[in-house]
């Protein structure tokens, strides 16, 4: 069952430029060529609460992941990243089953919210994100492009995935009467709500 690991961090004050050359140059594709997992996007949250870096990369299973975390490998490049960033830290996602087959590269902006699900009202909660959430995002323009439990790491415990063209699709999203009468439905069903803005950083093509 397909699985990420998302690594947040901040880059430190005048790294920048060493920062992206050694992410593009050593990093990036130390990673992919380790064969366990593949990073699939790197992101710079414009909008939404810190750190403001992430690497979002996809394996098969949460066990590829924990393989990759042991490789010797792994821990001498997460050891020479970690000069570069500071504020660290880590999730491994599951998926819930909702995920979309295949995301067209023009695509490349990402809408996420993020929060915890009142288990009493779970099944209603269910029924809303199928006949209300999901319909009304993507008339808003916004694709959900997969929904996700926090295996490991810190919470809130469910992400959901948005995506669509521009940054500006969102801020049209957001500031139309649709999105806050969705919104303020979700209240009622979720605790701890949160969302990011995410925009390519570059350095995964």
């Amino acid at each position: 069952m397909t699985a990420k690991f998302i690594q947040f961090f901040d880059i430190l004050s005048g790294k920048e430029d060493e920062f992206n050359h050694f992410a593009s140059k050593n990093y990036i594709p130390g990673i992919q060529d380790m064969g366990l997992t593949r990073i699939v996007g790197s992101w710079h949250v414009a909008a939404g609460e810190g750190p403001y870096c992430i690497f979002e990369s996809v394996a098969n299973s949460v066990e590829d992941i924990n393989r990759i975390l042991m490789l010797e490998e792994f821990e001498k490049l997460n050891h020479l990243l970690h000069f570069l960033i500071t504020n660290y830290k880590t999730k491994i996602l599951a998926t819930t089953g909702h995920m979309a087959k295949e995301i067209p590269s023009s695509v490349n902006y990402r809408f996420n919210h993020h929060y915890n699900i009142d288990t009493a009202n779970y099944d209603q909660y269910m029924h809303f994100m199928e006949q209300q959430h999901i319909p009304v995002m993507e008339n808003l323009g916004i694709n959900i492009i997969g929904r996700w439990y926090v295996a490991i790491g810190p919470g809130p415990n469910i992400v959901v995935e948005g995506s669509c063209a521009s940054a500006k699709q969102i801020l049209q999203a957001i500031g139309s009467t649709e999105y806050r009468e969705l919104t303020s439905k979700i209240f009622d069903l979720v605790d701890d709500f949160g969302s990011k803005i995410l925009v390519p950083t570059g350095l995964v093509n």
